[in-house]
């Protein structure tokens, strides 16, 4: 008889823990939300990204030699509501000839980040004496130390480029005759350019 006990005990035991386990199973799956029947479509606005690039100088020099240097401005603007995020980078079509010379690491170029259109607010160097990037047809090439930077809401940005032809104190003949033409052209920040 108490074998029965047992046995009748432990079917009832298992039957129990089956029907807590259904329950709960199907309360789970019954879940709903409720409170919001009536909202049938949500409606999202998005803002309008208005970034602009000024450029107030060029440099073009012709008949450069050792220790001279040439910068040239520009800016990026943001005309819409929130803090953009973008990068600066080389534009396709860079053409460079001084990479090829033995003394190409003599002219330089150097990026700053200005806090007005004041050459003496030009303090912060994002970009210090880099060698110009080789030619490229139909790719951007990127400036790593200017990627990712943010222009706030209704702000502008100021930047100056500046180009040195370092004086050396040696022969630098290999760059006589070399040419460099390049723009410095504004994409949105995580994208790639091309």
């Amino acid at each position: 008889m108490e074998k029965k006990n047992v046995i009748f005990l432990s079917v009832i035991a298992v039957a129990t823990l089956l029907t807590a386990v259904v329950g709960t199973t199907f309360a789970y799956f019954t879940a709903t939300v409720s409170g919001n029947e009536s909202a049938n479509n949500v409606k999202v606005s998005t803002d309008t990204l208005a970034v602009t690039y000024a450029q107030t100088s060029s440099i073009s020099q012709s008949n450069w030699v050792p220790g001279k240097s040439a910068s040239m401005r520009f800016t990026v603007a943001n005309n819409s509501n929130n803090a953009t995020k973008f990068n600066l980078v080389w534009a396709a079509g860079v053409t460079n000839t001084v990479a090829d010379a033995a003394d190409a690491k003599d002219i330089t170029y150097t990026l700053y980040s200005c806090t007005s259109a004041e050459d003496a607010t030009c303090t912060t160097k994002l970009v210090t004496a880099a060698q110009l990037p080789a030619a490229n047809a139909a790719s951007t090439t990127a400036i790593p130390e200017a990627a990712a930077l943010t222009v706030a809401a209704k702000g502008t940005n100021y930047y100056k480029l500046t180009v040195d032809f370092a004086e050396t104190d040696k022969e630098q003949n290999s760059l006589q005759g070399k040419s460099f033409g390049g723009t410095i052209i504004v994409g949105a920040a995580g994208t790639a350019l091309k």
